[in-house]
């Protein structure tokens, strides 16, 4: 039985509907399909995008490797991390985590995957174990990185140009709420203006706890995972991208070999830390990336698609210098054959 009142539910309906940030991506993305078929035509090629990302497989479309892109990212950057190859290896997980000195809270995420799904914030040794025996693939584990700023930074460099730039920066808020010493956890959740948007995700991840009181001035954190359709706010931060920022990313991106263009997840202390290289790299992200910072609550649609079809000119930019330069588009019936596994698995983590 569905613990929120009809009236509220309904209510909350409304709100999504008028609020594009919530649609269905396959809607937002109707115009932009179309701007695509135009775009194959003009690089002689239905998935012209394979070729931005020489290091990634489709270009970082789908059903291409965390594991492979993580390990092209240099040591400084990242978090310190393990590489799962099976369940099997539970043990030795557990020698590598004590012999990296890797402390808890931990995240762990599946190899192949997208806007957050099957990734998990294992806070005790028994949560981990579970994680780990209950997923037969490939998976990534990383020290949570509790850093103040979450941030997505996208990049991109046109192989014939010397230095790349950065086309969009989202600076992402996660949602909490304070108890009061009166109302219970679903109260707050259904009270705060952010959360009750995507409450079905936190009535079932806060089942046990949905009738407590929270105790007056108790943070909650509602939702510790970078995705806006979960409830956390996205923040245009294009006013912070300058040629300081462009070269320190310009850096990075040149490091990973194969790599054009895609986002960069990632946490930080401050900006000024950020501009010193201080930060560390949560995720890369290929094709299947966005500027996320369209998904600012004050953007206005015709801003966001338009900043989407600049994004797409950009991959269409770079994957046909690159296809002329001899990277090969991927076959569309593979990259069929890929969407549609992917999605099928996929269910499995929702």
């Amino acid at each position: 039985m569905n613990p929120v009142p009809f009236s509220i539910r309904l209510h909350i309906w409304l709100q999504r509907l008028i609020r594009w940030e919530f649609w269905p991506w396959r809607i937002v993305y109707v115009p932009i399909a179309i701007y695509w078929f135009f775009l194959a035509i003009k690089a002689r090629g239905w998935v012209f995008f394979s070729a931005a990302n020489p290091c990634m497989r489709f270009g970082g479309l789908v059903a291409y490797s965390k594991t492979d892109v993580t390990k092209l990212v240099p040591d400084a950057y990242l978090p310190k991390t393990i590489f799962i190859e099976s369940p099997e290896e539970l043990n030795e997980i557990f020698t590598q985590v004590r012999s990296k000195e890797m402390s808890f809270p931990l995240i762990i995420k599946p190899d192949m995957g997208e806007r957050g799904k099957g990734v998990k914030i294992l806070r005790t040794e028994e949560e981990l174990i579970k994680a780990i025996s209950s997923v037969k693939e490939r998976m990534l584990l990383q020290v949570y990185e509790d850093l103040p700023m979450e941030l997505g930074v996208m990049y991109s460099r046109h192989p014939n140009e010397e230095k790349g730039k950065i086309t969009s920066i989202v600076v992402k808020e996660f949602p909490h709420v304070v108890g009061d010493g009166k109302r219970t956890l679903l109260q707050l959740i259904l009270a705060n203006l952010r959360t009750r948007l995507s409450y079905k995700v936190h009535v079932k991840r806060f089942a046990d706890r949905l009738n407590d009181v929270i105790p007056k001035g108790e943070r909650v954190r509602i939702v510790s995972i970078g995705n806006h359709m979960l409830g956390t706010t996205f923040y245009d931060g294009n006013h912070l991208i300058s040629s300081e920022l462009e070269t320190v990313f310009d850096s990075l991106a040149k490091q990973i070999t194969g790599f054009h263009i895609g986002r960069f997840d990632l946490r930080t202390e401050s900006i000024e830390e950020l501009k010193k290289s201080n930060f560390k790299v949560i995720e890369v992200n290929g094709v299947n990336s966005e500027p996320c910072h369209i998904y600012d609550p004050s953007m206005p649609l015709w801003k966001g698609l338009r900043d989407l079809f600049r994004h797409w000119t950009r991959i269409y930019e770079i994957s046909f210098a690159n296809h002329q330069n001899g990277v090969e588009y991927a076959s569309y019936t593979d990259i069929r054959r890929e969407i549609d596994r992917h999605e099928r698995e996929g269910a499995k983590h929702d």
